[in-house]
């Protein structure tokens, strides 16, 4: 073997343990890093790879959420905390995919109503206009709900889109007087998941 062969070979296996003592030092160092405690997510759903900033979700509930039901409920919350200002008109955006896997919801069946869970004394709403076409709900209620309130959207009789996901359903709200409606929170829905084909 020529010297000049010989100088390549012994430079390439100096380069080699070079690497492999870099490289088992960085482990090493990585390894005794201190690994920092996760946090638990409080709200229904699941968040992996963004989603919604924690104090814009808000918590719902979901009955006979199978998918193809035509009996689904969803109770969506909204904490008094998020209400600032009296509400006079409610809007639901939701996704395309929704309506485009066969979702569907009865504006005979939605309500409005003041307290927590499944909610308690209905609130007066004055008409229910789902436009499929723009994917929203506009609730105009009769009377409006007062600042500091908590209150849920009922809606039942829905039928649930054909295959399970995850779909996020965005609120929005106007008080008298104003331009333009303002973002309360979005609520991100497990649809469809029980006995749902993923």
């Amino acid at each position: 073997m020529s010297a000049k062969r010989s100088s390549l070979f012994s430079m390439s296996g100096r380069l080699l343990s070079g690497l492999f003592l870099s490289g088992a030092a960085i482990a090493t160092t990585l390894s005794a890093l201190p690994i920092q405690p996760g946090i638990a997510q409080t709200n229904p759903g699941i968040n992996i790879f963004g989603g919604v900033d924690s104090e814009y979700r808000l918590p719902y509930t979901l009955r006979n959420n199978q998918p193809r039901s035509t009996r689904a409920s969803y109770y969506l919350r909204v904490p008094g905390t998020r209400m600032e200002r009296a509400v006079s008109h409610l809007r639901i955006t939701y996704p395309e995919a929704f309506t485009n896997r066969s979702g569907a919801f009865n504006t005979d069946q939605i309500e409005v109503r003041r307290g927590r869970g499944t909610g308690d004394a209905a609130i007066p709403v004055q008409e229910v206009v789902w436009d499929p076409e723009s994917s929203q709900i506009d609730i105009y209620l009769a009377e409006d709900i007062p600042a500091d309130t908590s209150f849920v959207v009922a809606m039942t009789g829905i039928r649930n889109p054909n295959r399970f996901g995850m779909h996020r359903f965005n609120l929005q709200a106007e008080s008298n007087g104003d331009v333009l409606p303002r973002y309360l929170g979005t609520w991100e829905l497990l649809v469809a998941e029980d006995m749902g084909n993923r």
